[in-house]
């Protein structure tokens, strides 16, 4: 088969061209507010790493106890399930999507009690200025408040990732076949896989990836803090500064003499992480694989005694398999 030359040129042309390349991000190191808050960020980050992969063993240690819930299932189905919720955390579709739950996480977590009182304040305000009974402005609306902001929010992220995993689409079609308690159990299942994959995939590379970019930047944040601290010692021999300024002002020059002083230990721990991290990730891979491989074969054995149950068999013992088939 002859192809025309135009053709050709142009894939030659598409296929010489170098690969699309990201933003020429500058490194923060030179920052004062990154420098200090670089230290939390060395520990958290070599704390992620160990926690990922906790996390990720004690989803993996659910995926038999979720199959042993289903009743009547179509084992079929359930094995697609749990195919596409594998695929699914590898995806670069439930990688962006996990990218914005992550951050949004990140947030409640450090505004979450201000977030909390400022709700549960103006509900209670609102129910004070409400026309009502005596009793009626002594009712707590504020705590109950909250806790549904809270719980809302946790539900529109789950909604979010389930959004990137195909075998929500699969739920869609099959929920009224599958009855209301498969449904659940298969859903629990479906997070369960795909987060998992994730985390071996995805998320503790990521995470290894950023423990290293951070201990490149231990020197020149040294050199950050330092420069910071003398700067603000000028900024306090200023003429007209009020002794507020000066207080303020020293308290961020005690800040900056902290982080400088914890910087080495905290880099010698980040190294120790970042040693171990590739025999985190291989043994965390290696969990999720065999995991996964128990959870498929018991999926297919679960589906031949499905298809042996009543097979040569007569009608008394066929009524008595299909009874322990319910049971189970």
């Amino acid at each position: 088969m002859r192809f025309p030359l135009g053709a050709a040129l142009v894939g030659f042309s598409l296929a010489c061209q170098p690969p699309a390349r990201g933003p020429d991000l500058l490194s923060s190191s030179g920052q004062s507010a990154y420098a200090l808050k670089y230290v939390d960020g060395l520990n958290a980050s070599s704390k992620a790493i160990a926690d990922a992969q906790q996390q990720e063993r004690k989803l993996t240690a659910t995926f038999g106890s979720r199959v042993d819930e289903l009743r009547k299932a179509d084992w079929d189905l359930v094995r697609a399930v749990v195919d596409d919720s594998d695929a699914a955390g590898k995806s670069a579709n439930f990688f962006d999507a996990h990218d914005e739950v992550d951050n949004v996480r990140a947030f409640w977590k450090d505004e979450k009690s201000a977030v909390d009182a400022r709700v549960a304040a103006s509900a209670q305000n609102a129910l004070k200025q409400a026309p009502c009974t005596s009793t009626c402005a002594d009712l707590d609306v504020g705590g109950p408040a909250a806790s549904a902001l809270n719980e809302a929010i946790d539900k529109q992220l789950q909604k979010r990732l389930r959004a990137s995993n195909d075998a929500f689409v699969l739920f869609a079609r099959a929920h009224t076949a599958l009855g209301a308690q498969n449904t659940a159990g298969l859903e629990r299942l479906a997070d369960e896989v795909a987060q998992a994959s994730y985390l071996v995939h995805v998320d503790l590379v990521v995470r290894r990836n950023r423990l290293e970019r951070l201990l490149d930047d231990k020197n020149a944040v040294r050199t950050t803090l330092d420069r910071f601290a003398h700067e603000e010692k000028a900024y306090q021999a200023q003429p007209g500064r009020t002794d507020a300024e000066r207080k303020a002002s020293e308290q961020r020059v005690a800040e900056a003499t902290k982080s400088s002083a914890e910087l080495d230990g905290a880099a010698a721990q980040a190294e120790g992480s970042l040693k171990a991290a590739e025999q985190v990730l291989a043994a965390a891979a290696k969990d999720y694989d065999d995991a996964l491989r128990s959870l498929r074969d018991k999926i297919d054995q679960k589906k031949k005694a499905k298809m042996g149950t009543g097979r040569g068999l007569g009608p008394r013992t066929i009524a008595k398999h299909a009874t322990h088939s319910a049971q189970e």
